[in-house]
């Protein structure tokens, strides 16, 4: 099953990714749209408490596939000469094992993560440049640690959901007719959702065609949230970070 998950994944891949930079800049007035699926290769970096137990977490994108249980991801954006609205989804089903020896305890720790992203950006193009962002994360999450092995079996469960507010800034700088670079950052959480959350990326493009632009790039996740207690208890800690390859769409 997970072979057959992984060639649909590198399909898609191949038809993957768009981004609002991919879209060409709209005449004034007149609304253009870019929608497609896309794949984040990224890794996972940083701590996972959950309950009573807690791990660090370190799996390379190069090892992505292999702990990728299931991905779906896809972009949309509507932009004009001043107003942009873009939405993103980002949904991964990730397992990772690992070995451990702890005094007279040794076994093997599973970490699950089950993470569901949703997005939903206004902005304010205030140059041919630079587009101020303003807008939200919702954010799914089930997390777990399971310990077996020599003399224990245990392991805990914790599922949340929460809202990050975000502000940020987007720069588009033509390189030539055909060429762009694509830079975003942006912070959010301010102890609404997350105690703090950053993102950030850089792409390049190239334009094939009015329809259609290859872009590749690197992104960025950051995420610090802790909530409940007890049994409910959860602390994440994560960078979740890695390169994106695929196509935009445009109409």
């Amino acid at each position: 099953m997970k072979s057959k998950t992984q060639l649909t994944l590198i399909t898609v891949v191949i038809v993957a990714f768009a981004a609002p930079q991919a879209a060409a800049q709209s005449s004034a007035g007149e609304w253009q749209f870019a929608i497609a699926p896309y794949l984040w290769a990224a890794g996972m970096d940083g701590t996972m408490a959950v309950a009573v137990f807690e791990e660090d977490i370190d799996v390379p994108f190069s090892d992505i596939i292999s702990n990728l249980d299931f991905a779906l991801m896809g972009h949309f954006d509507m932009r004009n000469d001043r107003w942009v609205l873009s939405s993103d989804l980002v949904y991964v089903d990730l397992g990772h094992s690992e070995d451990f020896v702890e005094g007279m305890f040794e076994g093997t720790v599973n970490a699950n993560l089950d993470l569901t992203l949703i997005e939903l950006v206004g902005g304010y193009r205030i140059s041919p440049v630079f587009t101020l962002l303003a807008g939200a994360r919702w954010v799914d999450m089930g997390a777990g640690l399971r310990y077996e092995g020599t003399l224990v079996d245990d392991g805990a469960d914790v599922g949340k959901k929460w809202i990050d507010p975000l502000i940020g800034v987007h720069a588009f700088v033509p390189l030539s007719e055909k060429w762009w670079l694509g830079l975003r950052g942006d912070i959010g959480g301010f102890g609404v959702g997350t105690e703090l959350t950053w993102q950030a990326y850089a792409d390049i493009g190239f334009r094939v065609s009015h329809l259609v632009s290859i872009v590749a790039g690197y992104h960025a996740l950051d995420m610090d949230y802790e909530d409940g207690s007890g049994l409910d208890y959860i602390n994440l800690d994560l960078l979740i970070s890695g390169p994106q390859l695929g196509v935009a769409f445009t109409f």
